[in-house]
């Protein structure tokens, strides 16, 4: 099974952009080169296993969500 991290500022659809987390043990990292939308990994057999918010603010502004897919 692979595994595929992604960060989404603003998740309310399939083609809501995100953005590939780079692992660190330091910190985190955004790859703002990596942006995509959510539809393309869907329609590359991909299956969206988890979304989780990351703050507690219920904004629109504020859906920010980790994307975790699996193959």
């Amino acid at each position: 099974m692979q595994i595929e991290i992604y960060f989404s500022h603003s998740f309310v659809s399939v083609n809501s952009t995100m953005y590939k987390i780079k692992d660190s043990s330091y910190k985190p990292e955004i790859i703002q080169s990596s942006a995509k939308k959510v539809k393309d990994m869907i329609d590359k057999g991909w299956k969206l296993s988890h979304a989780i918010k990351t703050s507690q603010s219920a904004q629109l502004e504020s859906f920010n969500f980790l994307l975790i897919f699996e193959k």
